[in-house]
């Protein structure tokens, strides 16, 4: 239910969009919300798992008709709602990008008006934080979804800590909720002074505690 609704926000946002612009008329042969679906269906086909979860390609290469093309940059920045969309769904669904998301349109001989085709990849690079852990007097930032906490160094946020497994716990972010989970560590992973072993839910301002140290959550 809660990923239909999503949907059909996305679809309604892209709508609006297209329609709204510059009192422009869109008469392109491929909407908006049709290449939106496509670079959700496209993600769910290609995703993979990685060790924390779900890992999502970020990059989208579309492929279209030169006069499609040309109906859709003449529409507004479909290029960056469509982005948004990437956005939205990898939160939504839990999964990890390992990079910001683009999306740009490729003129394509090969490919007929109405047509779409689509290459997704993973690519990558700096992403903004959505989330903090304040406390034993630093600020770690929480810049990936499903992010590693641990002591390693491979860690996403690597939290220099005796008490600290190298592989601690993941923290994530999933159908408007933030959540955390125990990955089996020696000293346990506590939400308000209760054990998350399982998914447990998590609010910002709440005290998370990996092992003996607690830090604030701040979501951005």
């Amino acid at each position: 239910m809660q990923l239909m609704k999503l949907a059909r926000d996305l679809e309604r946002r892209l709508e609006q969009l297209v329609e709204g612009v510059a009192g422009k008329v869109f008469r392109g042969t491929v909407h908006p919300a049709e290449l939106a679906a496509r670079i959700v269906r496209e993600s769910d086909l290609v995703r993979r798992e990685g060790p924390v979860g779900a890992v999502a390609p970020n990059e989208f290469a579309i492929h279209l008709n030169r006069r499609d093309i040309a109906a859709l940059t003449g529409a507004g920045p479909i290029d960056r709602e469509l982005e948004r969309v990437i956005e939205i769904t990898s939160v939504a669904r839990g999964w990890r990008l390992e990079g910001p998301a683009r999306v740009w349109f490729e003129s394509d001989s090969a490919v007929s008006a109405g047509m779409i085709r689509v290459k997704a990849t993973e690519a990558p690079g700096r992403r903004p934080p959505w989330a903090r852990l304040i406390g034993a007097g630093v600020e770690h930032t929480v810049v990936f979804n499903r992010c590693l906490v641990g002591r390693s160094s491979e860690a996403d946020v690597s939290l220099l800590v005796d008490s600290v497994s190298r592989r601690h716990a993941l923290l994530w972010q999933e159908d408007d909720q933030a959540w955390v989970c125990d990955l089996g560590s020696a000293n346990g992973t506590f939400v308000e002074g209760v054990s998350a072993t399982s998914p447990t839910p998590i609010e910002s301002g709440q005290l998370v505690a990996f092992g003996a140290t607690g830090y604030l959550l701040q979501i951005a």
